[in-house]
């Protein structure tokens, strides 16, 4: 059994908040209660970018 890091589940957590909010940061910032400038933050440590709008 592979037990998931910290970092793992924030990931994970992060995903599905921006996923929901569809990527609208002062949304996931609320959702998250953590503020605006940390969602901006965790989005770089992770590597994080809004999907490409479809065309």
């Amino acid at each position: 059994m592979k037990i998931k890091t910290l970092r793992d589940k924030e990931l994970e957590l992060l995903e599905a908040v921006l996923t929901k909010t569809d990527w609208n940061l002062e949304k996931a910032s609320r959702l998250l209660q953590i503020p605006l400038t940390q969602v901006k933050k965790k989005i770089r440590e992770h590597g994080l970018q809004k999907p490409d709008e479809p065309v």
